[in-house]
């Protein structure tokens, strides 16, 4: 998430420099300090261009201010960035727009646990403790739904709609009943292939595939599926990293790997140990897709991405 930090006072730009200290996501923001209104030009057009390339925007300041500021960008709440807002004392984090899609009630809450302050949340779902279909879209790896099914399933369950959720990994689509009503959404169309050493632990694969992800400009929103051999389906290290991702685990044996076609990254020595000549490519080809990044490793851990194209309606 790209960020973007915007103050007005001497306390603003103080409290925007413990921000770019404690929280990570700041340690590379962009900042702008409005001393006046001789600066005014320069603030909307540094508003304007952080808005429209989707960085999470940052006032320290007035809500009333941030409001007015942003307001001629405002379009939809499917495209919207993340838009926060902080006093210049540091005492309440708000977010302000696009508080699920965007992230701006997750960024708040990160905010607030680093400089203790109050985050103020407003959307209703999570006021009420309830499922909320665009966050578990965009935790598990699933393309958003529409606007209209969003607002219509928000609805029902704050009313009492009791949900049903099948997420089988195996397939292309999860399917979302509340009440008598079905949704479907689909997977992301990225698939990561992993294998790695027996007893690896979780910091190492999060830190590769971090590496990775940056590499290719991908999110770990962007991926709907992990795939693997049998043999890793239980290693602790990777289920800890899939369940705090929560990304389904998709795994095959030794004899479907090797009955996928293509060019792939062969080694004798993974061979003898898994009885595949390669985990990481064949998983994700296995898993329906074609090869997008080919094998890469690094201390233990290979990676390989794999994506579904979309079939035309």
């Amino acid at each position: 998430m790209n960020t973007a930090l915007i103050t007005f006072t001497d306390n603003g730009k103080e409290l925007a420099e413990r921000l770019i200290e404690s929280v990570p996501l700041f340690s590379d923001a962009d900042a702008f300090h409005a001393h006046g209104n001789d600066e005014r030009d320069s603030l909307h057009n540094f508003i304007k261009d952080h808005f429209k390339k989707g960085a999470a925007i940052v006032f320290i300041g007035a809500t009333g201010i941030a409001v007015r500021l942003i307001a001629p960008l405002v379009e939809d709440k499917m495209t919207d960035p993340a838009v926060v807002v902080l006093d210049e004392t540091g005492k309440y984090v708000i977010p302000v727009l696009s508080g699920h899609i965007g992230g701006a009630n997750e960024l708040s809450g990160k905010i607030a646990s680093a400089i203790g302050a109050i985050p103020v949340i407003t959307t209703a779902t999570d006021l009420n403790d309830k499922f909320a279909v665009d966050i578990y879209a965009k935790e598990n790896g699933l393309e958003l739904p529409k606007k209209a099914d969003i607002v219509e399933i928000s609805a029902k369950v704050l009313d009492g709609a009791r949900v049903k959720i099948k997420n089988d990994p195996s397939e292309d689509s999860v399917y979302i009943t509340v009440d008598e009503a079905r949704y479907t959404l689909a997977r992301k169309p990225y698939v990561l292939g992993i294998g790695c050493k027996k007893g690896i632990r979780r910091s190492q694969i999060e830190g590769y595939i971090n590496s990775v992800l940056d590499d290719y400009r991908l999110d770990i929103s962007d991926i709907g599926l992990v795939a693997t051999i049998d043999l890793k389906k239980n290693e602790p290290g990777l289920i800890e990293w899939c369940r705090a991702h929560k990304k389904h685990l998709l795994t095959f044996t030794a004899a479907e790997l090797m009955r996928q076609e293509g060019d792939f990254t062969g080694s004798d020595f993974v061979r003898k140990n898994t009885g595949s000549d390669n985990v990481c490519e064949r998983a994700v080809v296995a898993a329906g897709c074609r090869l997008y990044a080919k094998k890469m490793s690094n201390s233990g851990v290979t990676v390989a991405i794999g994506k579904k194209d979309r079939v035309a309606p």
